[in-house]
Order: C-alpha cells, then sequence, then structure tokens
C-alpha cells in the first residue's frame, strides 16, 4: 500500500488537470457560440453584445 502523500500528490493533480480541462471546454464553446451569432448577426452587433456581456462580467463581485 503506498503511503498517503502520494494519494494527495494524485489528487492535486486530478484537480489541476480538471480544471484546464473545464478551462479548455468553455473557451471552445464561447468559440463555437460566437460564431454561431456571426452567422444571424452583424459583425458589429456581435460586438456590441460581447462588449455588453464583457462589461456585465467586470461589473460581477
Amino acid at each position: 500500500m503506498h503511503p498517503r502523500p502520494i494519494r494527495k500528490d494524485v489528487d492535486a493533480i486530478a484537480a489541476r488537470e480538471t480544471e484546464a480541462f473545464l478551462r479548455r471546454a468553455s473557451i471552445t464553446y464561447l468559440e463555437c457560440c460566437i460564431s454561431l451569432m456571426m452567422t444571424h448577426l452583424q459583425r458589429e452587433e456581435v460586438a456590441t453584445i460581447l462588449e455588453n456581456e464583457a462589461d456585465m462580467l467586470r461589473q460581477l463581485d
């Protein structure tokens, strides 16, 4: 049986890799959403919507 510190290391690595995966998946999802918007809206409309969303995000506590 392995000592407990190895288990903590594995847990830390798993948590870090899960976080990295979720970050990549979120960015990919956002890129898909923006592409979809671009197929139905003018570029300037998409830019305005994204700017407004970015402003709202910055105001979150």
